[in-house]
């Protein structure tokens, strides 16, 4: 499975209005480096997976876009970004179906590790239904959720 650390580093970042920590387990890409995950609100999504610079693996994330979902979405998404990562995406490897491979990715690592109960699915189903924007692997969020009901 992916790697992830589940000791002492957990990743700390800060989602939502009220300023409230949320812990998450230490994302790594594919080349098994950490990656950062900084705000940013000048992005239009809620939040990017790219390598900066300097080469590293980061993920910047809009605190206004997040401070309006549920944090079960919010979870969903720090996975989400993390799979672009963990998956190559970031390296030369993006295609047709690589966000819905992310959603899957995300989808089955939030399972295995035990965080992804029934109610919290269906808030992030509804929340992706409702306000997932067309993509590249989906025209709307009612086909987002059947993706990632079928994963």
């Amino acid at each position: 499975m992916i790697r992830f650390l589940f000791a002492a580093c957990l990743g700390l970042m800060i989602f939502g209005k009220t300023a409230q920590a949320q812990s998450y387990p230490t994302c790594f890409n594919a080349q098994n480096i950490p990656v950062s995950y900084f705000p940013d609100q000048t992005i239009s999504d809620i939040a990017i997976a790219r390598n900066a610079p300097n080469g590293m693996p980061v993920v910047l994330w809009n605190p206004n876009v997040t401070a309006n979902m549920h944090p079960a979405t919010v979870e969903f998404f720090y996975y989400h970004e993390c799979a672009h990562h963990a998956l190559g995406h970031t390296l030369g490897n993006y295609f047709p179906g690589a966000e819905a491979q992310a959603d899957c990715w995300a989808k089955k690592t939030m399972i295995s590790i035990g965080v992804l109960t029934p109610q919290k699915y269906q808030i992030i189903a509804q929340q992706l239904f409702q306000q997932s924007k067309p993509g590249m692997d989906w025209p709307n969020g009612a086909v987002r959720v059947q993706f990632l009901n079928n994963c």
